[in-house]
């Protein structure tokens, strides 16, 4: 995938067992992960299935862009969409404390976000009623 400028912005939407998952591997911005948000959209209309995010330690989005990314994600969902959970995969301490931030800020979403350090137990609470 190569984003607006020549930039590249590597990432693969995967559709699992129940859940979306997001590979975001390489430095990213709030339009790039926007433009994430509407595939995820397009293939699930209202959020009906939950994300799982998988986040590579060189991946970073400026904190600035955190509370424009929550209100592009509000804009996106239907008003009558419940939305489902989205999982967060972190690499290491400093960027859970950074999606830690993000999650704050993204408080305005009518669904529920978790960050974690680990895949499985990010798959086990996507998956828990």
């Amino acid at each position: 995938m190569v984003a607006k400028g020549g930039n590249r912005m590597a990432y693969q939407i995967e559709e699992k067992e129940g859940f979306f998952e997001v590979r975001i591997s390489e430095e990213t911005s709030k339009d790039e992960i926007l433009n994430i948000i509407r595939e995820l959209d397009r293939r699930d209309r209202g959020k009906k299935l939950p994300d799982l995010w998988l986040i590579a330690e060189e991946s970073q989005v400026p904190f600035v862009e955190f509370s424009e990314i929550a209100k592009g994600i509000r804009k996106l969902l239907p008003h009558d969409a419940p939305g489902n959970k989205t999982a967060i995969v972190v690499a290491g301490e400093l960027q859970k404390a950074e999606m830690e931030l993000y999650r704050s800020e993204a408080s305005i979403l009518p669904f529920e976000i978790r960050v974690f350090r680990s895949r499985d137990e990010a798959v086990k609470w996507i998956k828990s009623p």
